[in-house]
């Protein structure tokens, strides 16, 4: 004896994620290469202390430290969070590559307001 779904049940299916191939291809493309773009942050986001090589007695030197961790951490942040909350939304097949896209649309402003509180220190 097999078992069978009774009539007029839509057959169940496990395989795929997302509503659409586009989807799919769009939201891991633009996951991996949010990877390079938070490492080529941090490490630009790191080697802007040394703006603080020009600095006389007028510096700030706590609001720029807290530019440089913004800008140091905020772009992973915002892609983990992003990241796993795009794949959730595939994994629901709904679509997800907004998701990713308001990820670095967040992460880029972040970054430059840790710039701009680096930038607001040097007299």
């Amino acid at each position: 004896m097999t078992a069978t779904t009774p009539p007029g049940s839509p057959p169940r299916t496990t395989a795929g994620f997302g509503g659409s191939t586009a989807d799919q291809v769009l939201t891991i493309v633009l996951i991996v290469l949010g990877l390079g773009g938070c490492t080529i942050g941090s490490f630009f986001g790191a080697l802007s202390i040394m703006a603080s090589d020009g600095c006389s007695e007028t510096c700030n030197y706590t609001m720029m430290n807290i530019g440089v961790a913004v800008m140091v951490f905020t772009p992973w942040i915002c892609w983990l969070v992003f990241g796993i909350w795009g794949i959730v939304r595939l994994a629901r097949k709904k679509l997800a590559v907004l998701v990713v896209v308001a990820g670095g649309v967040l992460a880029t402003a972040l970054y430059v307001l840790g710039l701009v509180l680096l930038l607001a220190t040097i007299g």
